[in-house]
């Protein structure tokens, strides 16, 4: 048992039980320590994950989440094979959902509607934006420049008092300050163009669309607050999360995450939720207020041993993160007894989905779902709690008491992980701060497999900066992999076809049992990092270093290797890289192959993986064929085999890597890989020779700078207009002697000017030569 410490921790329990144990540690957010892993039946483990809210695309803040936890499951799974029971909720019920479908179809409608002038539109917006800049900048406006907004002249004189909105203290006001502009700049100036198109009569509809959605950030919640109380189909708002909902699993299935066990909808829950709700309030841990109902925090915190937030004590009172977690659409309730309470049911207003329950129609609070949906399918204790580190206060802390509070016991979830923020340019990763590179455009850039790879390379529970310097170096870590299983796989490939009977001479000598060491080493750093609360980082290091030690005995070259060895080192490789989902799922070697088809025929399909390259031999042999014909020289043919080995065969997934020995070897890769390695070393031949050029460019400046400088010659320099205003005597050469006032000037001055004349004596001989060039 783990007890209450100084800081007035709570008291964790540690599990117990008499099923052999496998010795795994993991990071617990409850004791903020590594804590040994015992699941409460046995070998079963009972998970449950926190998903998405479904109300707009999934950002790599949300990949980093997902994909950490896939591979944590995946090497509780597959590598120490528990017998895993996940569950996963999405909340299809929440103020964003409902916010974003009503701005959504409002704006729709609005767009839609064929009556409204072009006159009508910008006087719109013209109202929206400035409700919207008074609304989020009040106190800079009134300091800055006395006023409320209400022209344009205004907002440009408040764009120059808050610099542009590079101020320090504007931006630091708020962190949704710098969105905040970015979307009132983006609707000004698109409502200046349609302003003057008015004005000239020249206003097309579909200009007023494009201004409509450059301004779609101000005129949404504008048009929400005329008519969101309007808006009564239910329908509006499934089919928003529903759409969200399917767009997030073909993102996770892009990223190779494994699906859930089971996966449970808010809206599917609610009559669970209100039971749920209903025995809390039985309990004497809730309240009803106006139809809406509080859990009592006051009533638990202490009462029966109990303990408000276990994750994230200091937290308490946090006004800032109450607020949030009660959502955008829950202002704040007179009638509640404390700030701290928050709720487990709310009461519908106008233009929110809503059902029955005993204190009138509502729907469920944001915290009350992931408690009532993982106890439904989980029971009345869990054993891990994943999600990410943001969730922790109040949502995480919230379900745990509110949990406790149902049941009546002190420990509703054993392990709670959670995953580290994902950083970009050095902030967190945020929708609500638009600050975000979605899924699919990071998988535009960066392969599925080199994504998973930074995410090995940080640890789980730690914040994980999302940069190009930091994708270069898995990047270059998951291209050394794939190298090492292309040209061991080539390798094997062979063996097994040239493979003859034995020559009779031992094989296994010193290098081979070197390599055989280094391969058990290896095998036992892993083993450790994964039991020491999956150190996958630790665990990647020692796969980097098996594989450069593979790397350097092949080097002896294949008629001097041991490729039953070889293939040991390969097989626990690829092992180890299907644990982590780097690579298909029953792939023997390697990655595995990416040909099967959605469609399920892929593999199977013959003429269409052989026809492309049969196409690219044939047309080979028709031009060999013409060469030979007609007395080609061997400088054609070299040329033709570089082609076909440089260009068309790794298109199609071929790779030709010509040897020393006179033997090439044959390598098969992913195509889409090749042509983003290919586009790379594009990218980056271009930009040395941008940069070469740039040096050249400035290196010219620079020398027609001295150039110019040079055209005056040393005996003219010191008589120049502004040198008499200084100076009243000069030498034989034109150096100065004496001042304005006819002083000799001392000795260390007139040195410093024969210096200075020395200089431009150089300068302009250099001149007078470049004239003669």
């Amino acid at each position: 048992m783990m007890s209450s410490n100084s800081s007035n921790r709570p008291v964790w329990n540690q599990p117990e039980s008499t099923y052999p144990q496998t010795g795994l540690k993991v990071f617990n957010s409850l004791t903020k320590s590594k804590v040994p892993f015992v699941p409460r039946e046995g070998n079963n483990v009972s998970w449950y994950g926190c998903g998405p809210t479904v109300y707009d695309a999934a950002h790599m803040g949300h990949a980093c989440s997902y994909v950490t936890f896939d591979i944590i499951r995946r090497i509780m799974e597959d590598y120490i094979g528990y017998d895993m029971s996940v569950v996963m909720n999405i909340t299809d019920v929440d103020d964003k959902v409902i916010l974003r479908a009503r701005q959504k179809y409002l704006l729709k409608q609005y767009q839609d509607d064929a009556s409204l002038s072009p006159e009508q539109v910008v006087g719109d917006v013209t109202a929206a934006f400035n409700e919207y800049v008074n609304k989020y900048f009040k106190d800079f406006v009134e300091s800055r420049i006395g006023k409320k907004v209400a022209t344009s002249e205004d907002w440009k004189e408040f764009v120059a008092a808050v610099d542009q909105g590079k101020d320090a203290a504007f931006v630091a006001s708020d962190e949704k300050t710098p969105m905040h502009y970015n979307a009132a700049s983006t609707a000004f100036w698109a409502l200046s163009v349609a302003r003057l198109h008015v004005s000239e009569g020249k206003a097309r509809p579909d200009e007023m669309l494009t201004l409509t959605n450059s301004a779609e950030d101000v005129l949404s919640p504008w048009l929400d607050r005329q008519h969101g109380a309007e808006v009564t189909d239910q329908r509006i708002f499934r089919d928003l999360a529903a759409f969200w909902e399917k767009d997030f699993f073909e993102d996770m299935d892009a990223l190779n995450v494994r699906r859930p066990h089971v996966l449970t909808r808010v809206s599917e829950f609610v009559d669970d939720i209100v039971r749920f709700v209903q025995r809390i309030i039985d309990n004497g841990y809730a309240y009803e207020v106006d139809g809406s109902v509080y859990f009592d925090v006051g009533a638990f915190d202490g009462k029966n041993d109990h303990f408000y937030a276990k994750l994230e004590p200091n937290s308490k009172g946090n006004s800032r993160l109450l607020a949030d977690g009660e959502g955008s659409l829950t202002k704040e309730e007179l009638n509640k007894r404390s700030l701290s309470d928050f709720a487990l049911w709310k009461m519908s207003k106008p233009g929110e989905p809503r059902w029955p329950s005993p204190w009138g129609e509502g729907r469920p609070g944001w915290h009350i779902e992931c408690s009532v949906m993982a106890s439904e399918i989980l029971g009345a204790q869990i054993d891990v709690h994943v999600g990410g580190i943001d969730l922790a206060f109040p949502h995480h802390d919230n379900e745990l008491c509110q949990s406790e509070a149902h049941f009546e016991n002190h420990q509703w979830v054993n392990y709670f992980m959670h995953a580290g923020h994902l950083n970009i340019e050095g902030l967190k990763m945020s929708k609500s701060l638009k600050n975000f590179i979605t899924i699919k455009e990071a998988l535009n850039k960066y392969s599925s497999r080199q994504i998973r790879t930074l995410f090995l390379l940080s640890q789980w529970n730690k914040p994980l900066f999302f940069d190009a310097k930091s994708m270069e170096e898995a990047i270059v870590i998951e291209k050394s992999l794939s190298n090492f299983f292309a040209n061991t796989t080539a390798l094997l490939r062979e063996f097994r076809l040239r493979q003859s009977e034995s020559d009779a001479r031992r094989h296994t000598l010193a290098p081979e049992l070197d390599l055989l060491e280094a391969l058990k080493d290896a095998k036992s750093q892993v083993h450790s990092a994964l039991l020491d609360s999956f150190d996958t980082p630790t665990a990647m290091r020692a796969i980097q270093e098996i594989v450069s030690r593979t790397n350097t005995y092949l080097q002896r070259g294949r008629d001097n290797i041991d490729l039953q060895i070889v293939q040991t080192v390969v097989e626990y490789v690829s092992r180890i890289m299907r644990v982590f989902g780097m690579s298909n799922e029953g792939s023997a070697l390697g990655w595995g192959s990416s040909a099967a088809s959605s469609d399920g025929q892929g593999a199977a399909d013959r003429e269409s993986i052989l026809l492309p390259v049969a196409r690219v031999l044939s047309d080979f042999r028709d031009v060999v064929r013409e060469l030979a014909l007609s007395g080609g020289d061997k400088q054609a043919l070299l040329k033709l085999c570089d082609k076909i080995r440089d260009s068309d065969l790794p298109e199609l997934g071929v790779i030709i890597d010509d040897h020393g020995d006179g033997r090439a070897l044959v390598k098969i890769a992913d195509p889409e890989e090749i042509r983003r390695d290919r586009e790379r070393q594009e990218a980056e031949i271009a930009q040395r020779l941008l940069t070469k050029q740039l040096q050249a460019q400035k290196a010219e400046e620079k020398r027609q700078g001295r150039l110019a400088k040079g055209k005056q010659s040393p005996e003219e320099m010191f008589r120049t207009p502004e040198m008499l205003e200084l100076y009243s005597a000069w030498d034989e050469h034109g150096i100065p002697t004496k001042d304005k006032a006819g002083e000799e000037l001392t000795k260390n001055k007139v040195k410093k000017l024969a210096k200075e004349y020395d200089a431009q004596k150089k300068l302009h001989e250099k001149y007078l030569e470049s004239l003669n060039a």
